[in-house]
């Protein structure tokens, strides 16, 4: 009997955790494991087609010679950049100057579309922005409330504001189960009834999925339709797309808003010139002056940080650029000063390979040389 016990308690130990971690994620995310590329095809998505007319960026003659040190070796060992692509986990590097393209490594010809993860965080944050210029929003200090009154009630969610979100200071506790739950799962809207809180709005910063999904789930109250209609309305027709642009949904077709936009390399460019001329594209102003400079100033107060704004990460004060950031290290690098716009889209590299890339150094060691 003893030794029967001794089978029998483990094998109800680990049934019990089993189905511990199956009602907290979903299963699908137990088997895929880390995101990649391939998931934009799994999920359910909603696509926006180009228009007959798109935007074009000249080419360059001849790609410019740049030397680049990416530091992994801790040598000065300077590489070119068909090097430095080749010796990461690059599928496509674009580097543009004043419209002009002076430089594009594709490690893949067929693969025109590339996953955003994180980046599409800055999307959303424009979004946010045209809602407000178009009055379906306020402004960034309304509360939460007003939109998503399911918020657990309490005087955390009472004070939640849109501009907690956007700043990643929203207070809502951190939650990985939330997160595959997400990226996996079929109902985003149940994660609502599911949000607890850390501590008040406005007292600390913390990077959470959770935050932009909730912006994308206003986003879509307030304009009434969906986040990737007026998403090509408002930003992916005006600025002209070459190429369509998906937008993963759960099941019932709300956007994964925290990631989850699959486009090409010249699109992602294209959004980031509009933040390049300040919110203007070819002199039609799409955004608002006041929003592109809410979007990319320095802001310590409110719990916020000063490399960090409304899902912006901001860059040096010497070279007054910015960036969207995405998981694997995607980039969209902005330099207004120079003209410059690089986009960077990689697949999962070796984790200490990936950490001891420095990218923002690699972007101002090639606008140096440009």
């Amino acid at each position: 009997m003893k030794t029967l016990n001794r089978i029998i308690k483990p094998m109800l130990l680990a049934l019990t955790m089993l189905s511990c971690i199956i009602s907290c994620v979903p299963l699908k995310s137990i088997f895929l494991g880390h995101p990649d590329k391939k998931d934009a095809s799994r999920f359910h998505s909603i696509t926006i087609d180009p228009q007959k007319t798109n935007f074009r960026f000249e080419k360059g003659i001849s790609p410019p010679l740049i030397k680049i040190n990416d530091w992994t070796s801790d040598l000065p060992e300077f590489n070119t950049l068909q090097e430095l692509c080749e010796h990461h986990k690059v599928r496509e590097l674009l580097i543009i100057k004043n419209d002009t393209i002076l430089f594009n490594y594709k490690k893949d010809l067929k693969q025109k579309l590339h996953s955003s993860y994180s980046m599409s965080k800055c999307v959303v944050s424009c979004l946010i922005g045209m809602a407000i210029d178009d009055g379906y929003l306020e402004s960034e200090d309304q509360f939460v409330k007003v939109y998503l009154p399911e918020l657990i009630q309490n005087k955390n969610s009472a004070q939640l504001q849109i501009k907690h979100l956007l700043n990643h200071t929203s207070g809502i506790k951190n939650s990985l189960a939330m997160d595959g739950r997400m990226y996996y799962g079929n109902n985003i809207q149940k994660e609502i009834e599911k949000v607890r809180f850390e501590c008040a709005p406005g007292k600390q910063q913390e990077y959470l999925n959770i935050n932009t999904q909730l912006l994308g789930l206003i986003l879509s109250k307030a304009v009434g339709k969906s986040v990737s209609e007026y998403a090509k309305e408002r930003l992916w027709h005006p600025i002209g797309i070459s190429d369509e642009v998906n937008w993963s949904t759960d099941k019932k077709g709300i956007e994964k808003a925290f990631c989850c936009i699959s486009a090409s390399a010249l699109d992602y460019a294209k959004f980031g010139r509009l933040y390049l001329h300040g919110g203007l594209w070819n002199d039609k102003r799409i955004l608002s002056e006041y929003w592109y400079d809410q979007s990319i100033k320095r802001d310590t107060s409110d719990g916020s940080s000063f490399n960090f704004n409304y899902s912006w990460h901001i860059g040096l004060k010497k070279y007054g650029d910015f960036m969207a950031i995405g998981l694997y290290k995607q980039h969209l690098y902005i330099y207004p000063e120079k003209g410059i716009v690089i986009v960077l889209n990689n697949d999962r590299e070796n984790k200490v390979e990936a950490e001891r890339v420095n990218w923002w150094n690699v972007f101002r060691q090639i606008s140096d040389q440009l």
